[in-house]
């Protein structure tokens, strides 16, 4: 009796990022399997005009890559993540940032985890990547550091993000779930393993499992954060349309309460050092745009990071 082993599609949504992009796909080309498994990869490009088109062709033919190319014109997370679904052809799926690298053994220890724990799905650690040396209140905040779990944690979907994630394809067929297209500037991720989780499906974390995002200059002012934040905060709104009306009024009323207190914190930051000042401020903006989107009002409606 044939064995045939399980394919993994590695889906990639890129936006106008050739150098990265080129980066990660050299890495995934030397990805390890074990002969556990085989995988391709599925590139969609959110530039109506294509203009990735020209580095997958290239390192395609140079890596000998299993790679599938498309253009997703309507400019949103949602519609990329989508489209990059449609075209996948593996049982497993993988989602990686075109501004992250995995180290060579990443596949292998995803599927690993997923196989070991008898789960739907593995999320890895992502970890800061500076090509150069960053400004010292920039690491001294902590802004680019995000959470990470031991190995075998089952996740909540608030701890969940689609930056570095390995999920059996049944978790979207079975369920009939997508990206929801709502979340045009972010969150879509979330609401997804949200909607998972009420279905039964479990999600652990991979520690061994990291990838590296690189934090390059344009991410290194105050202002970046803060814009972030107004976008996150009002992206959040999104989760609360179901809860009762004494729930949203609490949570409104956190925020606010929130915003009185980082805005008179500020001063005190700023005495205690720029990267205190910088988590005043961009903790103050999140909940400045949590509470201005409880009456409709977005704050900033552009993804720039």
């Amino acid at each position: 009796m044939s064995f045939t082993p399980d394919h993994i599609s590695v889906c990639i949504p890129t936006y106008r990022r050739p150098e990265l992009l080129e980066r990660l796909l050299r890495n995934l080309a030397g990805q390890e399997t074990g002969g556990r498994f085989t995988f391709s990869l599925v590139v969609v490009d959110n530039d109506a005009p294509g203009s990735a088109r020209e580095t997958v062709t290239r390192l395609t033919a140079e890596l000998d890559l299993d790679l599938t190319y498309a253009v997703e014109p309507e400019r949103t997370i949602p519609a990329v993540r989508n489209h990059a679904l449609r075209l996948a052809r593996g049982n497993y799926i993988g989602i990686i940032d075109d501004d992250e690298f995995p180290p060579p053994d990443w596949l292998l220890k995803m599927y690993q985890g997923i196989r070991t724990f008898a789960v739907d799905g593995a999320l890895g650690p992502v970890y800061p990547f500076f090509a150069q040396t960053p400004p010292a209140w920039l690491v001294k905040s902590g802004l680019c550091e995000l959470p990470s779990w031991r190995t075998g944690t089952l996740l909540h979907w608030r701890q969940t993000r689609t930056g570095n994630v390995l999920l059996k394809k049944a978790v979207f067929d079975q369920h009939g779930l997508t990206f929801d297209p709502q979340f045009k500037t972010g969150g879509s991720d979330q609401e997804f393993f949200r909607q998972a989780m009420a279905r039964g499906c479990r999600f652990v974390a991979v520690q061994e499992a990291p990838v590296y995002e690189v934090v390059p200059p344009v991410r290194w002012t105050r202002w970046y954060w803060i814009r972030r934040s107004l976008v996150n905060g009002y992206n959040v709104r999104r989760y609360t349309a179901g809860m009762s009306r004494g729930r949203r009024m609490f949570l409104f009323l956190k925020s606010l309460i929130a915003v009185l207190a980082y805005a008179l914190a500020v001063p005190i930051g700023a005495c205690l050092g720029p990267h205190r000042l910088i988590r005043c401020l961009e903790k103050g903006a999140y909940h400045l745009s949590r509470t201005c989107a409880t009456f409709g009002i977005e704050l900033w409606n552009r993804r720039d990071f």
